[in-house]
């Protein structure tokens, strides 16, 4: 019994003009694509993919259709005279796609190696913008206070010359001379800029010192709620363990709110998803203190006694200058920041400030330490706590749990 041919030959020239149809569409869809974004690595990649793919099925299709065409009208003769042509096409055109595979997935890694540099340049000018913000505050006021305090010297010295002279010159005239009262009025206007001066030196003082009681708890949510929007995308869980009564200190809120939320956006940089950050305020037997805590990687111990050197940078994209700048700011309201941090427990950051004479004897403790539930607000309300992804410089291992009074 001998099979007819005819349904083998009717399939492959039906695929052969199928295979033509589907890669002339997909052709025609990478196109499209093209156009929408004619830089996107993946889309020239599809480009030259398709092109080749399509170069491939014509020829292949093309020979099988022209194979039977001659078969069938009996020049199977010239068929195998064209077949190596027909048959290099094909191995050109898998040459082509594999090449265009290699040479795209290179550039596939160029550009995402390129995407993360330009993400570390956007982190790095982020981070000078801030710091930049932050210093044009203090020295635009440092400036208004110089020339205030410059301006009242240049005018101290002359008017005490002249009013020190007006008072000698009065005593050489009797009081019904004529010249003694346009030394009155010379005198008058003398003590006019004598309490320019005067007020001039108010200005200066309190340019200087503007200090003012702050409570450090309160001041502390303040700046975690600054940096929340941040975090959101972090997945970190942070917790705020309030002291149970005001930690009162002298400070400047603008200078000190700056200090704490740099070191939150640290702690945004260094950890991540599913990390956890505990901030704790408490009052000690001098002091009042605020403890910022993580689990984040750590810092290696030969980097942790340079870390607040300026220009001292623990990974890419940031400056250096910002803790140095942060310890600046402790030490000029008579605190201390310290820090610890190891790879196996994250870091710690404490900040120490002295207290307002008098508060310490009315802050008392009664601290248990109580296990619970992360998932509803409602069962945390002891502490705050905020599921919005944040993370901190780095610090030990934090258990789940929230603190009851």
């Amino acid at each position: 019994m001998t099979w007819s041919m005819a349904p083998v030959w009717i399939i492959d020239i039906a695929g052969s003009f199928g295979m033509i149809v589907v890669s002339t569409i997909c052709l025609g869809t990478t196109r499209k694509i093209i156009r929408k974004a004619p830089e996107n690595a993946l889309a020239n990649y599809m480009l030259w993919f398709t092109v080749a793919l399509f170069a491939f099925s014509v020829s292949r299709s093309a020979g099988h259709i022209l194979k039977h065409l001659l078969y069938f009208s009996g020049h199977y003769d010239v068929w195998r005279q064209i077949s190596p042509v027909s048959g290099s096409i094909n191995t050109i055109t898998f040459v082509i796609i594999g090449s265009v595979t290699l040479y795209f997935g290179r550039m596939e890694t160029i550009m995402n190696r390129m995407a993360r540099d330009r993400e570390k340049i956007s982190s790095f000018n982020r981070e000078l913008l801030e710091l930049n913000r932050d210093i044009e505050s203090i020295v635009s006021e440092r400036t208004r206070v110089e020339m205030a305090l410059r301006f009242a010297h240049d005018i101290r010295n002359p008017s005490m010359i002249i009013g020190g002279l007006v008072r000698r010159m009065k005593k050489n005239f009797p009081e019904s001379s004529p010249e003694l009262k346009k030394i009155n009025q010379i005198q008058e206007q003398v003590e006019k800029l004598e309490s320019l001066v005067a007020k001039l030196d108010l200005s200066e003082k309190k340019g200087r010192w503007t200090f003012s009681a702050l409570e450090l708890s309160a001041l502390t949510e303040e700046a975690l709620a600054a940096v929340q929007d941040e975090a959101a995308s972090k997945g970190i869980i942070l917790f705020l363990d309030r002291a149970p009564s005001p930690l009162t200190f002298q400070g400047n809120r603008h200078l000190v709110k700056i200090a704490l939320m740099h070191l939150l956006r640290n702690a945004i940089e260094a950890c991540g998803n599913g990390d956890t950050i505990e901030v704790a305020t408490e009052a000690g037997e001098k002091s009042v203190t605020v403890r910022i805590e993580d689990n984040g990687p750590g810092i290696p111990a030969e980097m942790v006694k340079h870390i607040f050197e300026p220009y001292f940078s623990t990974g890419e994209g940031t400056t250096g200058i910002g803790l140095p700048y942060v310890k600046q700011i402790i030490e000029d309201h008579n605190g201390t920041i310290q820090l610890t941090s190891s790879r196996e427990r994250g870091t710690s950051v404490v900040i120490v400030f002295p207290p307002l004479l008098g508060e310490l004897s009315r802050t008392s403790w009664n601290r248990q330490p109580l296990p619970c539930s992360i998932h509803s607000q409602a069962e945390i309300s002891p502490c705050f706590a905020i599921t919005v992804g944040l993370s901190i410089m780095t610090r030990p291992s934090i258990s789940t749990c929230c603190f009851h009074r």
